[in-house]
């Protein structure tokens, strides 16, 4: 390595002497010559000042050297540990999985190993179980060691480590510059809560992020086949709205033996999903289920006009007439299928599919071409399409506080991992992501970015607050439609299960 490093240092003295002499008094002012310098100069007082065609370098396209101002670190070792489950969900913010053919591995190795060889470090990590992981850092904090400089963790340990003491402001460590584009923006904005404590924050450094991102799967050549509008076009012209989506899967599904009710064994259905979409479909149409305060502290949400018409275009949503929900089995007349809906979507009778991005991965060899899609808006008005993150399996970073020993290599290396996650590991995850496909759908490519674009994580989902998320969800999927009376029955239990977040915080 220091031969490595010894030979770059030589190139740069170099490049830096022929700049010297490329200059024109540099020490005056002078700019550098750019032009043919044979060219004659013009006569003194006729101008002949050209436009400066050169074009501008984007800063976020340099090689990770070249981007940052870099500090070695003398082979410190950076510990990580993160939380995921088995299968489908392993995390891989740290390692790439296997089970992503081999493109995503090999692009996170890539990753881990510039980044090394740049700052002189050494990234190490351990994975666990999300709650293992959470046990392991508070041990490792009560103790006062300091064996992990930094947690990705799920959306489900964050109550217990803010009640626990555990997470560092992120807003006080020096590097950590939150407009960064590798962060996402419009998450962190949520998580700065009163205004000053960020205990948690999301960028591209957390692929699981990416991953667990709510997204619609569609078999167009399903929907080709028997005259279905096309969706992407309904996208492009913001028409996808909840109104359409649940009039395109109550016109498709069809009860072939007229029985009176379909059957997931024979019939065709217009979506195959689970609870979850609840949430997704509350977050696509612009709604979440946590409001912010006027001094920027989480608060319970309101039940207005506009949540609550939301809530019962849901309602449409998990009718039985058009929808198989894996999770209740009493659409499925008493049989439990849980965690087979990417195997119904893949047999060709079910047009839409919601669940994650990560969703996608139990596709690979579906016969049909299926495509992504947003989750709708709330109606046309509605200017974005806005996806959700889904809490369980998503990855957030989050640094304890006595993680002091390696502080300034940590912020290097979590700042370096979302750069070039960025800037080289996204296109790499949208390979994943199609998987055993020769042929990237053109299509699919846009709706992902616009999926990727504008996200949502939704507190209010995570925390619970009053169970009001759970019950809300209940009375959507009965179609009893009493979102009033549920909301006001566990309303003051929700707004002190909120203050005693808020004062975990503070404290």
């Amino acid at each position: 390595m220091f031969a490595k490093k010894t030979a770059i240092r030589l190139v740069v003295l170099l490049l830096v002497s022929v700049m010297c002499f490329a200059a024109v008094g540099c020490n005056t002012g002078d700019p550098v010559v750019t032009t043919d310098p044979a060219v004659t100069k013009a006569p003194t007082g006729e101008d002949t000042t050209e436009a400066d065609t050169t074009p501008a370098v984007d800063i976020n396209t340099l090689p990770l050297a070249e981007r940052f101002d870099v500090k070695e670190h003398g082979g410190a070792s950076i510990y990580f540990i993160t939380g995921g489950d088995t299968n489908w969900w392993v995390n891989y913010d740290i390692i790439g999985p296997d089970t992503s053919g081999e493109i995503l591995s090999e692009a996170l190795f890539a990753r881990n190993t510039e980044i090394e060889d740049t700052y002189d470090v050494v990234i190490l990590h351990e994975q666990k179980t999300h709650n293992q992981a959470y046990s392991a850092v508070q041990k490792d904090v009560n103790a006062g060691d300091n064996n992990y400089d930094s947690y990705f963790c799920n959306g489900t340990q964050m109550a217990k480590l803010v009640s626990a003491g555990i997470p560092a402001n992120l807003n006080d460590i020096d590097g950590l510059n939150f407009d960064d584009p590798w962060w996402n923006a419009t998450v962190n904005n949520t998580l700065n809560w009163g205004g000053e404590h960020r205990l948690f924050a999301m960028g591209d450094m957390n692929i699981m992020a990416w991953k667990t991102t709510a997204c619609i799967m569609y078999n167009y050549t399903l929907g080709n086949k028997e005259g279905v509008e096309n969706c992407f076009e309904l996208v492009r012209s913001g028409k996808w709205t909840m109104d359409k989506w649940n009039e395109l899967m109550l016109e498709f599904s069809l009860d072939y033996d007229n029985n009176g009710k379909l059957d997931y064994k024979t019939d065709r259905y217009g979506l195959v999903t689970g609870n979850q979409t609840l949430e997704y479909s509350m977050n696509g149409m612009g709604e979440t289920f946590v409001s912010v305060d006027e001094d920027e502290w989480p608060a319970v949400f309101k039940l207005n006009e506009r949540a609550l018409n939301a809530l019962e275009k849901i309602t449409k949503l998990y009718s039985k007439d058009s929808c198989l929900n894996v999770h209740e089995a009493s659409y499925s007349g008493g049989v439990a299928l849980a965690g087979q809906s990417a195997k119904f979507f893949s047999e060709g009778r079910f047009l839409f599919f919601a669940e994650t991005i990560g969703g996608s991965f139990q596709l690979w060899n579906m016969e049909d071409d299926y495509g992504f899609l947003p989750f709708p808006k709330y109606d046309e008005t509605q200017e974005n399409y806005n996806s959700s993150i889904q809490s369980a399996q998503m990855s957030i970073v989050m640094i304890p506080y006595n993680a002091t020993a390696r502080l300034d290599a940590t912020v290097d290396v979590i700042n370096a991992m979302g750069y070039l996650n960025m800037k080289d590991v996204k296109s790499v995850f949208y390979d994943a992501v199609f998987g055993t496909r020769s042929v990237r759908d053109e299509d699919s490519m846009e709706m992902l970015e616009i999926i990727l674009q504008d996200r949502t994580f939704d507190l209010g989902v995570t925390m619970d607050f009053g169970k009001l998320v759970t019950q809300i969800r209940k009375v959507a999927i009965a179609g009893t439609n009493s979102f009033s009376s549920t909301y006001e029955g566990l309303l003051d239990t929700a707004t002190k299960d909120v203050a005693d977040f808020v004062a975990a915080i503070e404290n």
